[in-house]
């Protein structure tokens, strides 16, 4: 019965071990508003290539050559058009 519950224990530790590292909901958020800032793309479309491309915030922050290419590619899929925006037509206040 101990070598069953040591067993259980350590299966579990390694399973939680092994999940962690990924994306948190603040850090979507964090790539989600820098997609806002840089504008031109389906934001939640952005993240979510950016989680299927980088497993943690820390790749995504370094960008790998090989990964930033990827990324990049990926992203196209994102793009959505701009209106032009006439200075005529904009309302000042």
């Amino acid at each position: 019965m101990n070598k069953l519950f040591t067993l259980l224990l350590s299966s579990t530790v390694l399973f939680l071990a092994s999940c962690g590292g990924g994306w948190s909901d603040d850090q979507k958020n964090m790539v989600k508003n820098e997609c806002i800032t840089e504008g031109g793309y389906d934001c939640d479309c952005y993240v979510d290539k950016a989680v299927e491309t980088f497993k943690n915030p820390e790749a995504y922050n370094a960008m790998e050559d090989a990964k930033k290419e990827a990324f990049n590619t990926a992203i196209e899929d994102c793009e959505v058009e701009e209106e032009a925006v006439d200075e005529e037509n904009l309302e000042s206040f």
